[in-house]
């Protein structure tokens, strides 16, 4: 029993080495899948602010002062006030927004799947170096109207004060332009204007772009600055593809190669030496945007994403920015990325907080281990090998954190000294936001007590114009979801699906569907709820449906043998009618041969005998020369039918027939003797004329 103690020891010894082997790479990759922080919202950046610029928080009722650097999320408000006033938005790293004077823009979505915006007054230019259509989208509401961009291109949405609203379409932009009545395609090079009021409220002008006005030449400047500081190209050397803000630290710094880190970035010694002291996060002002709690904002015109993403270490006697770290599998924008601790002192407790160090896990992530705070041998250590890492620390007196009118400042050595052994807060920092809004509120009313001058509004901070409350979008608009499926099937469709185009419609035509034509599927008619065809009989008002009338018999013209069909426009007979007219008896005319040839007589139709048109057969008619006509009584003057009354109003006219005058009737010699002896050359000299021709019946 002894000799196994050991076997037992070894064997589970191996088995628990074995175990760890396979158990650390699966939670590697789970925690490599996973995401690091549990806030991922999309943010944008102030780049330019000139004049008047306010921001409104999402779910605040005050404005404050906007500033360079300062991070936007989805529900902001920004204003500007004055006609010097310029507001200029970085979306990512191409695209941009710039606002004009006494404009008020809202940012309603603001993800990864999208962009959608609102525009209620003012002049807003918006430059899309980048769009891929088929995976994210870009939305402008103004009041009234949607314009939702298909192309990369320059994009400017005018609202007036009354509402008007015109949009322009450059430089190969492409968009779909949406009202709460239509919706059409707006292309490069030209111009739409809404009517606001009148009789055509709601109505489209359509026209070529207009010149370029001062507002126009401003971003044109503006661009050709940011395209002469950018640099985009080669940029994956340095960082990846998920940080952008880093194409303009070339012309801050440079981009130094290192063993230990990869590719770091110094700022030059100009861009720090108006800064006393300058170290990484020290100047400028901690500012509360939800849902990230207190975030850094930079005083640095280049203090986006050295602030925003990476590390910073000392190296080469140069604080220097690490874009990349092994610690992340993705590069998530943060709000800051330090270590904050609480340090309490003789004078009241302060916040400290330094830069994370290179390979430190950041406290608010989810994957942040605990560290151990330093014994003496190893602080003594640190102050020999690199004291810059205490000259890092900054300090505010935690009754001043988050206030604009306190500065930070570099941390006492004794401060610095504890805040290195003290262990960093682990999740966000337990300070609330203070509202300076409210605090200058406070002392106005109190000032009010004792002067006359009228004290301003909470909300105003300096922004004392009334800004308008009208609606935007040409539908209601949820945040994070895109209007322009909607509209297309609502404003276009009219709320039917498009018609989908198979592949036989292109190529060719072959296999198209010629009856389900048309931008949609057209639905099928219900013909039993349609009402039977009337025809309409002599006085117009006939109630007979037309499929149970019987069918009209086909008239035959004599001498062609032409059928005409019922739906032509023919006199009718009446049945009241005693006979029908009859035409006079065409002269007799001589055919080539000189003979004489006599019109045969159409025999005299009878109304009461009408023979089925299928079973009548076709006559045909043939001049017979040899044939002698027969002589006829005349017809008695009172037998002639009265004149054929005039056709509806509703039928054309038909053209009057030329009167025709009483011809003479010629002299009824005797009947010739009936011999068969008498030559034929006789019989040809009474007939000069030669045979009558069977003249067309009049088809008017």
């Amino acid at each position: 029993m002894r000799n196994l103690r050991p076997i037992f020891s070894t064997s589970l010894f191996l088995l628990f080495l074995l175990l760890a082997t396979f158990t650390v790479p699966v939670r590697a990759d789970d925690e490599k899948d996973a995401d690091e922080y549990d806030e991922t919202a999309r943010v944008a950046r102030v780049t330019l602010i000139r004049g008047n610029v306010q921001l409104k928080r999402s779910g605040s009722r005050t404005w404050e002062t906007a500033h360079v650097n300062v991070p936007l999320v989805e529900g902001d408000t920004l204003a500007t006030a004055g006609m010097d006033a310029r507001l200029e938005i970085q979306i990512d790293a191409r695209n941009f927004i710039r606002i004009g004077p006494d404009s008020v823009l809202r940012l309603v979505t603001l993800r990864d799947e999208g962009v959608a915006l609102s525009l209620s007054e003012g002049v807003a230019t918006f430059r899309l170096a980048r769009l891929d259509h088929s995976k994210e989208y870009f939305e402008v509401d103004a009041p009234g109207t949607t314009l939702a961009a298909e192309n990369r291109g320059l994009y400017r949405v005018d609202v007036s004060d009354t509402g008007s609203v015109r949009l322009t379409v450059r430089d190969g932009g492409q968009a779909r332009i949406y009202s709460e009545t239509s919706g059409f395609t707006l292309r490069e090079g030209h111009t739409a204007e809404l009517v606001s009021n009148g009789s055509d409220a709601g109505d489209w002008n359509l026209n070529y772009a207009e010149a370029r006005d001062n507002w126009d030449t401003w971003v044109d400047e503006r661009e050709r600055f940011l395209a002469t500081n950018l640099h985009f190209d080669g940029r994956d050397v340095y960082y990846d593809t998920d940080v952008w803000g880093a194409e303009e630290l070339d012309a801050y710094g440079e981009w130094v190669y290192s063993n230990d880190y990869g590719w770091v970035w110094s700022p030059f010694r100009a861009s720090v030496s108006s800064y006393t002291d300058w170290a990484p996060y020290r100047y400028g002002n901690w500012v509360w945007c939800p849902p990230y709690g207190w975030t850094w904002v930079a005083d640095e015109p280049w203090g986006w994403a050295p602030y925003h993403y990476g590390r910073w270490v000392y190296y080469q006697n140069n604080w220097c920015w690490v874009p990349r770290t092994h610690t992340q599998h993705r590069n998530w924008w943060r709000p800051a990325l330090v270590v904050f601790v609480y340090v309490p002192t003789s004078y009241g407790e302060r916040v400290c907080w330094y830069p994370l160090a290179y390979g430190q896990r950041d406290p608010r992530s989810r994957y942040y281990q605990r560290l151990e705070a330093l014994r003496s041998n190893d602080l003594a250590r640190l102050q020999r090998t690199n004291p810059a890492y205490l000259r890092a620390i900054t300090s505010v007196p935690a009754r001043d954190f988050g206030r604009h009118a306190a500065r930070p400042e570099r941390a006492a050595d004794e401060i610095a000294r504890r805040a290195v052994t003290t262990e960093p807060v682990r999740g966000r920092l337990p300070i609330t936001p203070s509202d300076d809004a409210t605090n200058r509120a406070e002392s106005d009313r109190r000032t009010a007590r004792t002067t006359t001058a009228p004290a301003r509004s909470p909300s105003s901070t300096g922004f004392t114009r009334a800004l308008p409350e009208r609606p935007t979008g040409a539908a209601t608009r949820l945040p994070g979801v895109a209007l322009d499926t909607e509209l297309r099937r609502t404003r276009l469709y009219n709320g039917r699906e498009p018609r989908s185009v198979s592949g036989a419609d292109v190529n060719g035509g072959v296999g198209v569907d010629s009856v389900n034509t048309g931008a949609v599927a057209r639905p099928p008619r219900n013909r039993s709820q349609e009402r039977p065809a009337v025809e309409r009989g002599g006085d117009g008002n006939s109630s007979t449906p037309l499929n149970e009338r019987p069918a009209r018999p086909a008239r035959v013209n004599p001498g062609e043998g032409r059928t005409v069909s019922p739906s032509e426009e023919q006199p009718s007979i009446r049945e009241s009618e005693p006979e029908p007219r009859r035409r006079p008896v065409s002269p007799a005319r001589n055919n080539e041969g000189g003979e004489t040839t006599q019109r045969p007589q159409r025999r005299e139709e009878r109304p009461e005998a009408k023979p089925e048109p299928e079973r009548r057969p076709e006559p045909r008619y043939s001049p017979r020369p040899e044939r002698i006509p027969e002589s006829r009584p005349e017809p008695k003057p009172e037998s002639r039918p009265e004149p054929r009354p005039a056709p509806p109003e509703s039928r054309p006219e038909p053209k009057p027939e030329p009167k025709q005058e009483p011809r003479p009737e010629p002299k009824q010699e005797a009947p010739p003797r009936r011999e068969e002896s008498k030559p034929a050359e006789q019989r040809r000299e009474r007939n000069e004329d030669g045979p009558a021709r069977v003249s067309k019946p009049d088809n008017r």
